[in-house]
């Protein structure tokens, strides 16, 4: 089992508006720019993540995408089924010719499922900040010769 380019791209496009939380409206083309996210599949995700209310948008030249809610109330399990629809793992299966098949899967995808709902894109930020200040140079003054 994979994430898909889709699912990488919005979680990658949420991040970046949490990172902003509160500042500002973040433009597509800077998200994509700094995300490596093909802007017109970009413009797609933050519309739908609109439809389902875990995005916001303004015109303008202060426009952009902003979160809709919080990034403590925002599930990384929101954005998966606003993107990829519900977690489904059991779905092709004939139940009376394998139940026991569809009984162990319907138990995978449950957990998986209760992992994506407990885990917010408030923790995800919070990573990301945890991983930047690790990578960043430890002195703050640059260095010519």
């Amino acid at each position: 089992m994979h994430l898909s380019a889709k699912l990488k791209y919005a979680i990658c496009a949420m991040l970046e508006l949490g990172l902003h939380y509160r500042k500002q409206y973040v433009s597509v083309t800077v998200i994509a720019e700094k995300r490596s996210i093909p802007g017109p599949f970009l413009e797609k995700l933050l519309l739908q993540l609109k439809e389902v209310g875990l995005t916001k948008s303004r015109r303008g030249p202060d426009g952009g995408y902003s979160l809709a809610l919080a990034p403590e109330k925002i599930r990384i399990g929101d954005i998966f089924t606003a993107v990829e629809g519900p977690v489904n793992f059991t779905e092709g299966f004939e139940a009376q010719e394998s139940y026991e098949l569809v009984t162990f899967f319907a138990e995978v995808e449950e957990n998986v499922r209760e992992v994506l709902n407990s885990k917010t894109l408030q923790e995800l930020c919070t990573h990301a900040r945890k991983y930047k200040m690790l990578t960043q140079p430890t002195h703050s003054h640059p260095f010519f010769i």
